[in-house]
């Protein structure tokens, strides 16, 4: 098999593993049964505020690739809900920050604990070095398709 060949092979392969793990394998045993309320983008849309501290919901809907009006949809049930707070922007009185309350933290810490544990269990007989490897890869794979939407995003612009 020449090198042309294999490449392609690969890449197609990695295209159906791909689609295998977003649609039904992994993505449908992470999803959470208790807590229904927490979709998969609340749950990515507490943990990017978390790591911003504060953030205006513009950035926030740039950041995970969404439309302002989803985010504005999101960000109203999150604050209804109590797991997001909303104070004025210092810096200019017409913008608001946004931030995790109590509640989030707890929502997002338990959301991440059970998802930790049907991860370790799913992993748990792989060699410690595979799983960081795939970890790597992962984070590789999500930097590269991140930059690309900002590329995408800025020539639109």
């Amino acid at each position: 098999m020449n090198k042309v060949t294999k490449d392609s092979a690969v890449a197609t392969t990695l295209e159906r593993e791909l689609g295998r793990l977003r649609r039904v394998h992994i993505m449908q045993l992470l999803r959470p049964s208790r807590d229904p309320e927490l979709s998969a983008l609340a749950t990515e849309l507490l943990r990017v505020v978390v790591e911003a501290g504060t953030i205006r919901a513009s950035d926030l809907a740039n950041t995970l690739s969404v439309t302002k009006t989803s985010i504005s949809r999101y960000v109203n049930e999150m604050l209804d809900d109590g797991l997001l707070v909303q104070r004025s922007d210092p810096s200019d009185g017409r913008a608001t920050l946004l931030s995790v309350s109590a509640v989030g933290r707890r929502a997002l810490e338990n959301r991440q604990i059970r998802r930790g544990e049907i991860l370790h269990e799913l992993c748990g007989g792989w060699p410690k070095g595979d799983v960081e490897t795939l970890t790597t890869l992962l984070q590789r794979l999500n930097d590269a398709s991140q930059k690309r939407r900002m590329e995408q995003r800025a020539r639109l612009q």
